[in-house]
């Protein structure tokens, strides 16, 4: 695992020093920084830096290495003040596959859309393939690129305390590892209960996505996540309960992974 963190965060470094929208470290201030061990079907680390911007916009920076070391994925997403999404970028590795991501808002006779742009080049270099796709996306619309976990740290921020229930998101992506597309998605969170760890205080959140499926079908997922009271991701389980198919945990947290079942 040391190993991988060191690679990764070289990887980080490079990538982001080439991504138009990186921050500047010397601009920015770091709110939060870690290492997410992730299990499942292809288990991988997920190693993130959050930064405040300048202008009280937020940038969230992720890099994720498979621990088979078929993929890794970079990607960088940035937020206004209130935790909404702007822009989204990415790169990918997948068995010589590179791919390349832009997410960007725009306007349009219908209101506000995302237009999404990926370019898949293969191994060989041939046949390079570039896809274009729109979708419907208000201000309060979340920008998925998976596999990337931590833009969901981004949910309970954007959940209005004061109203409190059920609060509905659209949410729209893309993958860097595959040939999905998410265009016309909702999210559904609520506040589960409010518990402590080691004597610590952590918000137990749910949510569930609503995702078009074949024949008008509509299939949902279950998700738990763990924040504390800065409102960091601690952890998160993505699947039925009480048994989630897949756990991320933060590294430093792994000992108390079992202080925060999904239930």
């Amino acid at each position: 695992m040391i190993t991988r963190i060191i690679l990764s965060l070289g990887f980080l470094m490079a990538i982001s020093a080439q991504a138009q929208d990186a921050p500047d470290p010397g601009k920015e201030s770091l709110m939060d920084e870690g290492v997410f061990v992730i299990g499942g079907r292809t288990a991988r680390a997920e190693e993130f830096s959050i930064f405040k911007r300048p202008d009280g916009g937020y940038t969230l920076l992720s890099t994720i290495t498979a621990d088979d070391d078929s993929y890794t994925a970079i990607g960088t997403w940035n937020y206004d003040a209130q935790w909404r999404g702007l822009s989204a970028n990415g790169k990918s590795t997948v068995k010589g596959v590179n791919r390349k991501i832009d997410v960007k808002r725009e306007t349009s006779p219908e209101g506000p859309i995302v237009r999404m742009t990926r370019r898949t080049t293969p191994a060989d270099g041939a046949n390079e393939r570039l896809e274009t796709f729109t979708a419907q996306c208000d201000m309060d619309c979340l920008i998925d690129m998976s596999p990337g976990a931590m833009p969901m740290a981004v949910l309970p921020r954007r959940f209005d305390t004061a109203k409190g229930g059920e609060q509905a998101f659209m949410w729209v992506g893309v993958s860097l590892t595959d040939d999905q597309v998410l265009l016309g998605g909702t999210t559904t969170l609520w506040l589960n209960r409010l518990q402590k760890v080691d004597g610590d205080a952590v918000s137990h959140w749910r949510f569930r996505e609503d995702l078009p499926g074949p024949n008008g079908q509509t299939i949902q997922m279950s998700t738990h996540l763990w924040t504390d009271t800065k409102g960091n991701l601690r952890k998160f389980g993505v699947g039925r309960t009480p048994k989630p198919s897949t756990i991320g945990i933060r590294e430093t947290d792994e000992k108390r992974s079992d202080q925060m079942p999904a239930e």
